[in-house]
């Protein structure tokens, strides 16, 4: 895939993740409704829409009605760019086009989550839809071990969830888990885990310690599961390798 092609591909997915998380909390037909300023409500025409290049050459602020736009639409963009350019350094063909869709919908649960503070089911049920159709296609071996991944992650979260009465951890992160471990299989779905509980440690522990937070503030727990995975995705072998190796030693 070239990269570079595949960096315009992320570009305009990364556009697209932006008109999603604003169409559908407010319950618009994610299809049909031209994109419009959030602030004037104007209808946005075509040079309004050119991911990242409109915001630059609108000096960041709407056209019609002057009010400043929010930076989450270019660097969105930008992250939705570069992910699926640097994938596309190493991964080619129908393999790169399922690890685009992937990125891309782990961009969408991540900001949504941030933003809204639940994972949608359509988005955990388009993705264990679409992870199970690349495994299949690419015959992974294997195939219960992903499964049996994915139910134990699940099965760990839904546990947390249900003695907590929802204090812990979501409804959402379990079925995130669920997901994720389909996608990772064993032993990479527990690196995702344990790279999620200790970025959410570095950043929780000094939010509590300066009272920015309080421990009844509800904090997303999926943008880590999301970053956890993604770390386990790409370097989770060498990880592994780096640990057994210390204990040899």
């Amino acid at each position: 895939m070239n990269p570079f092609l595949a960096l315009v591909y992320g570009l305009v997915g990364g556009s697209f993740i932006n008109a999603l998380l604003w169409r559908i909390p407010k319950n618009k037909n994610i299809t049909f409704d031209r994109s419009e300023c959030i602030k004037c409500g104007h209808k946005l025409g075509f040079l309004d829409l050119i991911p990242v290049l409109s915001f630059i050459f609108l000096l960041g602020k709407c056209r019609y009605c002057g009010k400043k736009i929010s930076w989450q639409y270019p660097l969105i963009e930008i992250v939705s760019g570069l992910g699926l350019y640097f994938l596309a350094l190493k991964f080619n063909g129908l393999e790169f086009a399922w690890l685009a869709g992937i990125f891309l919908l782990s961009v969408f649960i991540f900001v949504y989550d941030l933003k809204n503070l639940i994972i949608l089911n359509g988005s955990v049920f388009i993705g264990v839809l679409w992870v199970s159709l690349g495994l299949w296609f690419f015959k992974i071996n294997n195939f219960e071990n992903n499964i049996l991944t994915a139910f134990v992650i699940f099965s760990f979260f839904f546990c947390l969830y249900f003695f907590s009465k929802g204090r812990w951890v979501g409804g959402g992160d379990a079925k995130l888990g669920l997901l994720l471990g389909l996608w990772l299989g064993w032993p990479m779905g527990l690196v995702g885990l344990l790279f999620a509980y200790i970025l959410g440690s570095i950043v929780g522990i000094p939010l509590l310690i300066f009272r920015l937070v309080s421990l009844k503030s509800k904090i997303p727990f999926g943008p880590f599961l999301i970053i956890g995975a993604w770390i386990a995705f790409l370097w989770g072998q060498k990880i592994i390798e780096w640990y057994t190796n210390i204990l040899l030693s």
